[in-house]
């Protein structure tokens, strides 16, 4: 199960949609729940990872034309990539294929009305929550 399926803005924590699952009894569901932590790009791995299978901490560096210049952990953000391509900005090549990123520049470049995008707190490292 990924985290934050209950994503409305920064109400609720990025982890608040897995919770419940711990208070489930063992044994009372068909199936075992999998609460997968943050996820991002690792340039020092080369490949995805998440916050159990990497051992690197720093935050990437991206430029202001999407190109990489430093760290290790891209957090790979929905909310990022609505953010960006509402904004006109570049996309880091890590976010996705080419060609799906064409299809979204299209989407986002024929909107009439250009949507503002807020990132949730906990992926900025500031929480609104109190």
């Amino acid at each position: 199960m990924g985290r934050d399926h209950a994503g409305v803005g920064d109400y609720y924590g990025p982890f608040d949609a897995q919770k419940i699952f711990s208070e489930i009894p063992s044994g009372a569901l068909l199936l075992q729940p999998l609460c997968m932590d943050w996820t991002f790009y690792c340039y020092e791995c080369g490949s995805m990872a998440s916050m159990k299978t990497c051992p690197h901490s720093s935050k990437a560096v991206i430029d202001d034309a999407g190109n990489y210049k430093g760290g290790a952990r891209l957090l790979l953000s929905g909310t990022l990539l609505r953010k960006l391509m509402s904004e006109g900005k570049p996309v880091p090549a890590e976010f996705s294929k080419p060609e799906v990123i064409a299809i979204l520049k299209e989407y986002y470049d024929e909107l009439e009305e250009k949507v503002e995008v807020k990132l949730h707190g906990a992926a900025t490292g500031v929480s609104g929550k109190k």
